[in-house]
């Protein structure tokens, strides 16, 4: 049994282990690294614990009965401990939309759950805290390898905990960087991670990681600000807790036939937290980083996650860089990263390939948050063409190498390029010159399935090659910026890039001024049917309308946090639609609408609703192991898109020779008030609530709280029966009878319904149904005489109507 003096002993080392302010000197970062990579339990003292309570916000950890043990500590500072016994969580979530979550994944409104291991890692007080609860004994448990198995599964799935541990250790201010992090056995949930970071605007989050297939998916089970504080709140700047933010790039990159890359990349950093000596950088794992150093040319320490060998399996894209002398406020730093892989570049065939669109140079978390200005120059093969981001300043051959470089007009979100045997087509759209890059071989998946399909006697398909189809996406890009150019203001850049990818990567991506399509787009409709494609407006007008319109949604307004990410792809799908309205006609329009409300409603495998899994403000939550791969999709997308549509169609002015025009006002003022910066979702809002109608302000407040709590905060979806009676008055005026019944949802719903006055085969506009109740009645004289009245003409509400 410990004497009295020992325990007072004990308890002082560590406490003092947990709250001093001294810290770990960047000199000392490998030492720390290493224990970190490779940590050992202290098996000279462990303690016995009853009731021992944790408390971080509003995660509520007991350690009901066991015991706990440290591990060894470096330069004096203790990190993790492993807990074997009894315990119970519990978190309560701070509004109904993490309560909604908790339960999709629980079942539980309020989580309250037993546990028997646990793993804690932590940069906080953590130490002081059990000091003064704990009953500890001088003799040692034998050694525990828990503590390094769990950290060692939480790296193979890519957490990147590490890094953060080291920031956090290394940090001048340990409070303000405060990371904890509790790895607790749940019987029924195998392991569950609750975090506190105070680096994270939500600094509150739970999650376990589930096996969906081959796959392991992270379903976050909550999310959110601490103290009380609104997700409002916390994204108003996005920035505000960055350490640092990077302001502009300088990358020098060299581009094989072998689809090797090579790149020394300056960048320039605004400090934005002091103290800092630990600055994690986000880089392809495949990209192995040769050097870094400072301005003056000295070799500074880093540490990279580990190389991904298969694209199924990833351990995070960190790099973490160490500074001789910690950050300080007001002075601009630059770092020269050196790096080359073979794997950010795939070769696909004969002069074909696919770039990857980011990770190919530093970056930080969140890039659309923020915007930096970029020269880029780039090394290649002569007999091939690379085109990038910003604008060509020079094109030179030197022997066998074709040497471009490129500036960007103005800072950009993030930048790109593309790289092949291409055949380039020019067009323009007024002073915007749009240059289509499109392969002059098919690529190897081309090759096949056009062999295939010759070869089981369907008949020649003609040559699979891009380049056939170049003029005619040519066409159809301008005509997109014309269009878009009309609704949301002028083009961002100076001009517009379009690039074939290869078959095999089935996806489109817009970046500034550069847009990757895919190759299955740039094939006419016969090619199409022959080789078992769907043939639609989903593979041609839609789908290059909507990486067009990306231009505008996400590169020319950008996005606070993954929340508001709806404000680009839901965006962009509400493009794609407004373009088939245009180059086909409003049937077709109507129809594309009608297929994303099935998605919105399209039931998964446990008999839900897409709709029901979430609101479209939480973003990439909506992925998980509670849904199938397309929910996401189907609800930030397709959902979103309807969104942008209704509040179209609310400002309709029928009467007028555009009856977009008010709508066009408030997108090109929101495109001009955002111009080049991000939004958020309360950013949007209070646009709409800038032109909105009278017939919109159903609160009476002028406010679209009613709406946006709907359709974007909220989930579900109502039903309405219309029916109407017309008379006609012997001096050609027409008395108008009907009734509008809503079933499904709380009482609280409510719709701005338009309606729509039918005279032969004219459709006019009349207004919009105030729905506040569950039954609306309509008694008016009209000053004409109409044929019938309706509602939902152009597929106006997200709701199920009847009449």
């Amino acid at each position: 049994m410990l004497s009295r003096a020992t325990l007072v002993t004990l308890f002082a080392i560590l406490a003092s282990a947990s709250v001093s302010p001294q810290t770990a000197a960047p000199s000392d970062a490998a030492a720390v690294w290493n224990a970190l990579s490779s940590p050992a339990m202290d098996t000279t003292k462990y303690a016995h614990v009853e009731n021992v309570t944790i408390v971080r916000d509003a995660m509520h950890i007991t350690l009901t009965d066991g015991t706990i043990q440290f591990t060894q500590p470096v330069n004096g500072i203790a990190f993790g401990a492993v807990f074997h016994g009894k315990g119970r969580v519990q978190v309560e979530p701070p509004n109904a939309i993490e309560a909604q979550q908790l339960k999709l994944f629980t079942k539980q409104v309020k989580l309250d759950m037993p546990f028997t291991d646990a793993t804690f890692s932590f940069t906080d007080g953590l130490v002081g805290d059990l000091a003064k609860q704990a009953k500890w004994q001088a003799s040692g448990l034998p050694g525990d390898d828990l503590y390094a198995n769990r950290q060692k599964a939480r790296e193979d799935l890519g957490e990147a905990a590490l890094p953060r541990l080291l920031a956090g250790i290394l940090a001048a201010d340990r409070v303000r960087t405060a990371y904890f992090l509790a790895d607790l056995k749940i019987g029924g949930k195998d392991w569950v991670e609750f975090r506190y970071d105070a680096l994270d605007p939500e600094e509150v989050q739970v999650v376990r990681w589930a096996d969906v297939g081959p796959f392991k998916l992270d379903d976050t089970w909550m999310h959110f600000p601490a103290r009380s504080r609104s997700f409002q709140d916390a994204w108003k700047d996005p920035l505000a807790l960055e350490d640092f933010a990077i302001r502009a790039y300088s990358i020098n990159a060299n581009v094989t036939s072998g689809a090797e890359l090579s790149a020394s990349t300056k960048l320039t950093l605004e400090p934005r937290l002091a103290g800092q000596s630990v600055l994690t950088f986000q880089l392809d794992s495949n990209l192995r980083v040769e050097s870094i150093k400072d301005a003056q040319g000295n070799a500074l320490n880093f540490y990279q996650a580990r190389e991904t060998k298969d694209r199924n399996q990833s351990y995070g894209d960190y790099v973490a860089v160490i500074l001789p002398q910690p950050l300080a406020l007001g002075a601009a730093q630059t770092l020269e990263f050196r790096y080359a892989g073979k794997r950010a570049i795939r070769k696909a065939g004969s002069g074909n390939y696919f770039c990857e669109s980011s990770g190919w140079y530093p970056e930080r978390p969140n890039s659309f948050a923020t915007r930096a200005d970029f020269e880029m120059t780039f090394r290649s093969p002569k007999n091939a063409l690379l085109v990038a981001t910003g604008t060509k300043t020079s094109d030179t051959v030197d022997g066998g190498t074709r040497i471009t470089t490129w500036k960007s007009e103005i800072p950009l979100a993030v930048a790109g390029f593309a790289y092949g045997d291409y055949k380039p087509y020019n067009d323009k759209a007024g002073d915007v010159i749009v240059q289509v890059y499109a392969n002059r071989e098919p690529d190897d998946l081309m090759v096949s399935v056009q062999r295939s399909v010759e070869s089981s006697g369907q008949g020649a398909v003609g040559s699979l090659t891009p380049s056939i189809m170049a003029k005619t996406m040519g066409v159809e890009m301008a005509n997109t910026v014309r269009l878009f150019s009309s609704y949301f203001g002028p083009f961002p850049y100076k001009s517009l890039s379009v690039a074939s990818i290869p078959l095999s990567y089935s996806h489109g991506q817009g970046w500034p001024g550069l847009i990757y399509l895919w190759s299955g787009s740039f094939l006419d409709d016969t090619q199409r049917h022959a080789i078992g494609l769907k043939d639609g407006p989903e593979l041609t007008d839609f789908f290059r309308a909507h990486e067009s319109s990306h231009q505008w949604w996400g590169q020319r307004v950008g996005w606070k946090s993954y929340h508001d990410q709806w404000l680009s792809e839901g965006f962009a799908d509400f493009s794609g639609i407004l373009y088939v309205r245009y180059r086909q006609n409003m049937k077709e329009a109507l129809n594309q609408w009608r297929k994303e409300k099935e998605l919105i409603r399209k039931k998964d495998a446990f008999g839900r609703s897409r709709d029901s899994l979430g609101p479209i403000w939480m973003g990439l939550r909506i992925r998980s192991s509670e849904s199938d791969p397309f929910a996401y999709q189907d609800l930030v997308y397709s959902k979103g898109a309807y969104v942008l549509h209704m509040l179209q169609m609310q400002l309709w002015d029928g009467r007028s020779a555009d009856p977009d025009h008010l709508f066009k006002e408030m997108m090109q003022d929101y495109c001009k008030t955002f111009d080049n910066r991000s939004a958020s979702t309360e950013d949007f809002k209070a646009v709409v609530e800038k032109h909105m109608t009278p017939s919109m302000d159903l609160d009476g407040n002028h406010k679209m709280d009613w709406f946006f709590d709907q359709y974007v905060y909220g989930t579900g979806q109502s039903q309405y029966n219309f029916h109407a009676a017309l008379d006609y008055t012997s001096d050609g005026k027409t008395h108008l009878k009907a009734e509008l019944t809503r079933a499904g949802g709380p009482d609280t719903w409510r719709d701005s319904v338009p309606i729509y006055a039918h005279m032969g085969d004219k459709t006019v506009k009349m207004g919009n149904i105030r729905s506040t109740h569950r039954t609306e009645i309509i008694d008016t004289t009209i000053d004409a005489k109409i044929d019938r009245v309706s509602i939902n003409d152009y597929e106006d509400l997200l709701a199920d109507v009847k009449q």
